[in-house]
């Protein structure tokens, strides 16, 4: 029996389902009985729905991807379905002042998304986008003139701004801590408490393609999120399939395929339907012929003390698109180089034989900084080299 969270009654998606194949989405079976009897939905149908969805009304053309392959565009409502997540999740009120901290710009929807928050909460936001560390001090002064008490950002944007203000030797007030695009590593993690150390963290989880899907408050482990409501998702390895019922949703999805392994979880504040984000669902590459997962090489990395960021530059087999014939560790710290070399080799058996019959093959090189993506100012997992 497929594993699931939350729950909806089959009826309400057939009905769902039959709405959207009437606006570019999937076909429905005649005879589906079961939710496992729906096709299974991708980046076509949502293209199609969400521009059926606009004609009209409008749309702001948002997209995933773009970084290693080809942009997946989707028509998102202005309205953003902030009025649905607020009934869930409501992190900042009308006297709450945020800095934005989300890059604007080349079709990423989370500045926009923070951006429509404010203004439904009534708050007041400065649309920055992000700080190199070096320029967080200048601003201070006018942070504290205007009461500058909530900050919006990936990690690693959050991590800069706090690196930058510990710098510069000066504090602000931050009570409240908003993230959400990439998750945490511990180096980044402490940075920002260290920064803050009053602050409350508020995350939530989604796509372009979903929006939000999940939330997280101050009462929540920091790795646990809670699915909302009208909403069931079905865990599979492939990547967990999402199906909504109702209205004001940016996408009314019906088993819709996200790029995520799930899992359920349990969590300290006691609110049903938890889940774990474990992982990219196609994050497995060929080196020398040995499979392995990117996001678990890069998280046994940053298990290595001395190791604050890193990811995988990959040498291309040009015979094949997904496999490599060399791995290179890049990471910031002050780690040294052939030992977390060798703490990865000596946790990851085929590793240690690729390294073996292959000398040099895998590598590992301290940089004073891991390179981010320009668009999201996040750190990708992997990237490729010829």
């Amino acid at each position: 029996m497929t594993s699931t969270i939350g729950s909806l009654p089959f009826e309400d998606v057939l009905a769902q389902a039959r709405r959207l194949e009437g606006r570019g989405g999937a076909p429905v079976p005649a005879d589906a009985a079961a939710l496992t009897d729906l096709t299974i939905a991708g980046p076509a149908e949502i293209r199609a729905v969400t521009y059926e969805q606009s004609r009209g009304s409008g749309a702001a053309l948002m997209s995933s991807g773009g970084t290693t392959g080809r942009p997946k565009l989707t028509y998102v409502p202005f309205h953003q379905a902030v009025d649905r997540v607020l009934r869930e999740w409501a992190p900042v009120g009308p006297d709450n002042v945020i800095l934005n901290l989300f890059n604007p710009g080349r079709l990423w929807a989370s500045h926009y998304y923070i951006q429509a928050l404010a203004e439904k909460s009534r708050s007041t936001v400065l649309p920055s986008g992000g700080f190199v560390p070096e320029d967080v001090g200048y601003w201070v002064p006018m942070f504290r003139e205007i009461g500058l008490d909530t900050l919006a950002g990936t990690p690693s944007a959050l991590a800069d701004f706090a690196e930058g203000l510990i710098a510069s030797g000066e504090t602000l007030d931050i009570t409240k801590v908003i993230w959400l695009a990439e998750p945490w590593t511990d180096a980044k993690f402490q940075t920002v408490q260290k920064a803050f150390p009053g602050a409350r963290y508020w995350a939530n989880y989604g796509s372009v393609e979903t929006y939000i899907i999940a939330t997280n408050t101050p009462d929540c482990d920091v790795s646990t999120l809670h699915l909302m409501p009208d909403q069931v998702l079905e865990l599979d390895d492939a990547g967990a399939l999402l199906s909504r019922r109702g209205d004001g949703w940016v996408m009314p999805a019906v088993r819709y395929r996200l790029g995520d392994r799930l899992s359920s979880a349990a969590c300290r504040c006691g609110r049903p339907d938890g889940l774990r984000v474990l992982g990219r669902a196609d994050d497995a590459v060929s080196l020398r012929s040995a499979l392995f997962s990117v996001g678990e090489v890069v998280a046994h990395a940053r298990t290595f003390a001395g190791v604050d960021e890193a990811r995988l530059v990959l040498t291309r087999d040009l015979e094949s698109p997904k496999a490599a014939t060399a791995l290179t560790l890049e990471y910031s710290g002050d780690a040294d180089a052939e030992a977390v070399r060798a703490h990865l080799t000596a946790h990851f058996y085929h590793l240690a034989a690729v390294h073996s019959r292959f000398p040099g093959a895998i590598t590992a090189q301290r940089v004073d900084r891991v390179s981010r993506v320009e668009r999201t100012n996040k750190v990708a997992p992997a990237v490729w080299r010829e």
